[in-house]
């Protein structure tokens, strides 16, 4: 599978769409329906938690007064910013199945009864 093209209509989606909406976008040329498909997450997500591992790992042993929190900190911040740029650049994109639509259901046994009329023989 092509990176970042849409199955449909094969042109180049934008990284920038890839990366805000990767549940659920349009293509901008067909119109169609894409996600993100499950392998290129994973990939994005591994190495966003290697790279953060690697960040901690490095800045575990600093001395100063937050030494603490600041590498759990830079950890998240390298994850945040690792993630979406390897999703920019190895996203496949698949069409996304229709959502799904929600009837209300009617509740059961109401028989017209108001919302004061007890149905119950506790009084």
């Amino acid at each position: 599978m092509a990176i970042r093209i849409c199955p449909h209509c094969g042109n180049s989606v934008p990284a920038t769409l890839v990366m805000a909406l990767s549940d659920g976008m349009e293509c901008p040329h067909c119109q169609t329906r894409l996600q993100v498909a499950a392998g290129s997450r994973m990939v994005a997500t591994v190495a966003g938690l290697a790279v953060a591992w690697l960040v901690w790992r490095v800045t575990r042993d600093s001395a100063n007064i937050l030494g603490f929190a600041l590498p759990v900190l830079f950890a998240i911040l390298a994850f945040g910013i690792v993630s979406p740029l390897v999703l920019a650049f190895t996203a496949g994109l698949r069409i996304a199945p229709p959502p799904q639509v929600f009837e209300p259901v009617a509740a059961h046994g109401t028989h017209g009864q108001g919302v004061h009329d007890h149905a119950g023989g506790h009084h």
